[in-house]
């Protein structure tokens, strides 16, 4: 990517998943500037190279991007830095569930850190380098519905891995709500997409899922979370959830208990103080 191309960047994390390889692959057709941002730099490369291939869009790079401690968080954002460029979207696609229990180096549920903790830090980082009409999106997941936050969250007592994926994702979408509300001001767009119950790791957790009966057939083909993305980013509507081809709802629709959400934002908020310096 040529530094001295002044052009907002679209960045997606998670890009080599199902449901990102899909949005990377339309916001590419659409010749935007765009930085693939996962974990396996092997995979990243060769999935930028082939993009621009494939779309003659040579506006597209990749950078690393490790989710797992806030240490991986605040490495990427300093190269996105940079890069000297605005950032005209950040598309949070990147999620994660595992069938056991894993500490990250920070000390929390890995699920915890990759799809709630780390991907709010990663938000607020680059919140400076957003100009007015920037996007921000958080996925979400169907799941969020089947669970509550407990008192002690983020730490996990218990560890459940649909329990703990959902409760991340639930947390997410509440922390979504306080980030459209501060940055409405600046008019930058915070919105939520929800592809289906899950949009991680269907293939190698399926027969785990199927346990959860009627649950499991709410996963949605990768394209309608790829779909639901595009028309967030097409919008000037803020604090919504969008789903598929068509629908959004407000997301304070979802705010069932104001304790435990103001609870969430300031214990996040005090927690992330530190690495937000």
């Amino acid at each position: 990517m040529d530094n001295q191309n002044q052009a907002p960047v679209y960045i997606v994390t998670g890009a080599t998943d199902a449901t990102g390889t899909i949005i990377a692959k339309r916001l590419a057709a659409q010749g935007k500037p765009l930085i693939i941002a996962c974990y396996n730099e092997q995979r990243g490369r060769d999935f930028a190279e082939k993009l621009k291939q494939t779309t003659l869009n040579h506006d597209i790079s990749f950078v690393r991007l490790d989710l797992n401690s806030f240490a991986g968080v605040k490495d990427f954002c300093g190269k996105i830095q940079g890069l000297g460029r605005p950032v005209a979207a950040l598309i949070n696609n990147a999620s994660y569930i595992a069938r056991h229990s894993e500490t990250s180096p920070d000390g929390y549920e890995k699920i915890v850190q990759v799809n709630f903790l780390s991907t709010v830090l990663l938000t607020l980082r680059l919140v400076p380098l957003m100009p007015e009409g920037a996007h921000i999106i958080f996925s979400t997941s169907l799941s969020r519905k089947l669970v509550s936050l407990p008192y002690e969250f983020p730490a996990v007592n218990s560890f459940i891995p649909l329990t703990a994926y959902a409760q991340s994702k639930q947390a997410l979408t509440l922390m979504s709500i306080y980030i459209s509300t501060v940055l409405r001001t600046k008019r930058i767009q915070v919105n939520c997409v929800n592809p289906g119950i899950i949009s991680v790791g269907v293939a190698r957790m399926s027969k785990w899922l199927e346990s959860f009966g009627d649950y499991y057939q709410l996963v949605h083909d990768p394209s309608n979370g790829a779909t639901a993305v595009i028309r967030a980013l097409e919008s000037a509507d803020t604090g919504f959830i969008f789903k598929g081809s068509d629908t959004q709802v407000k997301t304070t629709t979802y705010l069932k208990n104001r304790e435990v959400f103001i609870r969430l934002c300031n214990d996040t908020m005090r927690l992330l103080k530190k690495h937000l310096q």
